[in-house]
């Protein structure tokens, strides 16, 4: 394979860990328009929801579909509840309280993932097969099909749902204005309850995005970190705009990637430098649009 068809594979393979990326970014866009804050617990939510799909899908051999219902229930549900019994009675309080609050939930998950995996999180595969398809330099397994179907799909189920459905039109409207809401006889706590467990589910279908793509390890929650990355370059309030950041961030990783042989001067070198390129690209960003690309610029009348 030449360089050019190096290039092309790198790209390819940057560009479904975009996607991936982006399905991640998912459940931090959608907490953080409902409640101006981010959710840190979401990495630890991930990692549950890869965790509960291995046990179904694997362990009891029920298979990927059943795990992949079990992980958008466990994620829905987990979501909703921290909501209710964490994210609500802070309401009001300033946004560094949820902030810690979601901290402390990250560990309790971790722990949760932990004991429900036996004592550990195991290194292990959600899809054992040896399908692939071949097009030039690039070749697509199994795992890649389905993590690019599992990624792209959860980002269009939440995009058309926040902008074809009365439902999706309602959460909007109390992400945008809870009074006005309240108003007009929105039940405002409910739809942040639904908000919030939408974030979830979005998780619950990411995890099993990155396992498939990246396999299910104790390090997963790396992936969400990551994928913080691309909500902040795309702007936390927007939801379509994250498709972008996260095939900036997923395409970047990857050419730096490609470029790292070239990346030497003298004795320094450069390997390993594409785990950093996303984030430097992300402050470059903040640094010049401090709401992202996509974001609402917020003025503050003092």
């Amino acid at each position: 394979m030449g360089e050019l068809g190096q290039l092309v594979s790198y790209i390819v393979a940057g560009s479904i860990m975009g996607v991936v990326y982006a399905a991640l970014a998912l459940g931090f866009n959608i907490v953080y328009r409902v409640s101006k804050s981010i959710n840190f617990a979401h990495p630890a939510l991930v990692l549950l929801s890869a965790t509960v799909a291995y046990i179904a899908a694997v362990r009891a051999g029920l298979g990927l579909a059943a795990g992949t219902l079990a992980a958008l229930a466990v994620g829905f549900a987990v979501s909703a509840a921290t909501e209710r019994l964490v994210a609500r009675p802070l309401r009001g309080r300033p946004p560094i309280a949820l902030i810690a609050a979601t901290l402390g939930v990250y560990y309790v998950l971790k722990g949760v993932s932990m004991f429900v995996a036996g004592g550990s999180i195991p290194q292990a595969s959600l899809l054992r097969s040896e399908f692939s398809l071949r097009a030039g330099p690039v070749t697509l397994s199994a795992s890649d099909i389905a993590a690019i179907a599992a990624g792209a799909g959860i980002v269009a189920i939440v995009v058309a749902l926040h902008r074809l459905t009365r439902l999706g039109v309602a959460m909007r409207a109390v992400a945008e204005d809870p009074y006005g809401a309240a108003a007009y006889g929105l039940p405002v706590k409910l739809l942040t309850m639904l908000s919030w467990g939408l974030a979830g589910a979005a998780g619950g279908l990411a995890a099993i995005a990155v396992a498939l793509k990246a396999n299910l390890s104790p390090i997963l929650e790396v992936y969400v970190i990551k994928a913080l990355a691309a909500s902040l370059l795309a702007g936390l309030d927007t939801v379509a705009g994250i498709i972008v950041g996260g095939l900036v961030l997923g395409v970047t990783e990857q050419l730096v990637r490609f470029l790292e042989p070239y990346l030497r001067f003298g004795v320094i070198d450069f390997t390993g430098i594409h785990e950093a390129a996303a984030y430097m690209i992300m402050l470059l960003v903040l640094l010049v649009k401090p709401y992202g690309l996509f974001g609402t610029e917020r003025i503050e009348r003092v």
